[in-house]
């Protein structure tokens, strides 16, 4: 592995072609989906963040929503207790009404569920967002957009997301917000294709991977300072004899509320987990990255028991399993990632379950009953709940193009974004419930209905 410490350059910018549109004809509605991809919540559960990645490139931006979730627990409590359907109006015609087609589901338009001045303009095709609490309420948004490429880094105070010295809301990103460049040096461009990223609050960073490269990018990210890309490695993973092609994909970190964490990062071309740690020097200079152990993905797969597409990666809440979806086979793998005698995590494999093929990312939840994994399947329109201790799965058709689960423990909710309709479906995970694991309210009109 090498660092941008040893290296000169890196990549290009994507140039923009003119537009003779004006600039309200081509600004992103503040109030509609549009090819929603990365979900995060708060940690205390208050908002759902949805980063749209203007795929279409219909306008001159993608944008950042904020839902509130406690209006989403109201009319879906009504909804679920007494069939109520909620009197908003939209372009003069009522927002909501029961699904023609899933009777338990209630369908509604999602300008009523968008706060309109909370959200902002970022760059074309995000894909991840990750959270880190700054403490008292507010919080920062690392996201990756593979259209520039550049990482955004933006702020909320709790009623608003910022990223500029505009005063208005729906402002876009200015130039400080979006890193495109190493230390701010421009002839030290970051490389392509950011795609999946994570943020660790103690430790006041983010880490971001790239798809087409096999890179994994540092963003330095103090509470009270301004983020910065600090490190780049290079040459992580190894290419697909295969295909040629190389990449590094999901990224999580074992015990992000503590000193000292480790993060996991896989490939789409290694049946292997690279871990990293950050160095920081005593004389205040830049973090960098450390690389640390790695482990094989041999517990599933051919003769040779490899697996060598990792997607969505997650930690259980105590960091002591590791949960994460592979493409070559379709599997979910779980990991004990506990501490063994020497002090390091074990990370043996625990148990394995057949999944959906072309899974994107999962999301862990625990309401009551036991630990479930959630995985998105995009191509076939899917959600799997998996209890691979339990050997139990079900099926949720959730919309066309699910790509981000997040998932709301306390408040017993799921969120799911479809990619290619454009809507939000959320799921109960009430235990015992008649509506446990399916859709009760589907946000956004499906693009082409």
């Amino acid at each position: 592995m090498t660092t941008w410490t040893a290296i000169f350059a890196f990549g290009s910018l994507v140039g923009v072609g003119a537009c003779t549109a004006s600039a309200e004809e081509v600004r992103p509605p503040n109030n509609q989906l549009y090819f929603p991809t990365g979900a995060a919540i708060a940690p205390d559960e208050s908002f759902l963040f949805v980063a749209n990645a203007n795929s279409e490139l219909r306008f001159d931006s993608g944008a950042i929503s904020v839902l509130e979730l406690a209006n989403i627990d109201r009319i879906v409590e009504d909804w679920l207790t007494a069939r109520t359907v909620p009197e908003l109006i939209v372009d003069g015609q009522p927002a909501c009404k029961q699904d023609p087609i899933q009777s338990e589901t209630l369908a509604c338009d999602e300008t009523p569920f968008i706060a309109e001045n909370a959200g902002v303009r970022i760059g074309n095709f995000a894909t991840d967002i990750a959270v880190q609490d700054l403490d008292n309420g507010n919080l920062r948004l690392v996201v990756p957009t593979r259209g520039d490429p550049s990482i955004a880094w933006v702020d909320w105070n709790g009623s608003r997301l910022a990223c500029s010295s505009a005063t208005e809301g729906f402002s876009l990103c200015d130039d400080k917000h979006r890193l495109s460049f190493v230390q701010g040096i421009p002839d030290l461009a970051i490389p392509d294709e950011p795609f999946g990223v994570f943020a660790d609050t103690a430790g006041e960073f983010a880490i971001v991977t790239h798809l087409t490269t096999g890179a994994v990018t540092l963003i330095d990210s103090p509470k009270a300072g301004d983020a910065q890309v600090a490190d780049v490695a290079v040459g992580v993973f190894l290419a697909d004899p295969n295909t040629g092609l190389r990449g590094a994909t999901g990224v999580a970190g074992r015990t992000p509320k503590a000193t000292g964490d480790i993060v996991y990062v896989g490939s789409r071309s290694e049946d292997r987990i690279q871990t990293f740690t950050v160095g920081r020097p005593v004389n205040g200079a830049a973090p960098f990255l450390l690389q640390g152990n790695w482990f094989f993905l041999d517990s599933a797969g051919g003769n040779s028991g490899s697996s060598s597409d990792t997607r969505g990666m997650t930690f259980s809440p105590d960091g002591n399993r590791l949960y994460l979806v592979n493409r070559r086979p379709p599997t979910l793998q779980v990991f004990d990632t506990s501490n063994a005698p020497t002090g390091f995590p074990k990370n043996e494999p625990l148990a394995v379950a057949d999944i959906c093929r072309q899974a994107s990312t999962l999301a862990v939840a625990d309401t009551g009953d036991g630990e479930r994994a959630y995985v998105t399947c995009f191509q076939d329109g899917q959600l799997y709940v998996v209890d691979p201790l339990r050997g139990q799965v079900d099926i949720v058709v959730v919309g066309r193009g699910p790509y981000s689960v997040v998932a709301a423990p306390t408040r017993k909710k799921l969120y799911v974004t479809n990619f290619l309709e454009d809507t939000i479906a959320v799921i109960d995970l009430t235990p015992n419930s008649l509506t446990r694991n399916r859709v009760v309210l589907r946000i956004g009109t499906p693009r082409g209905t």
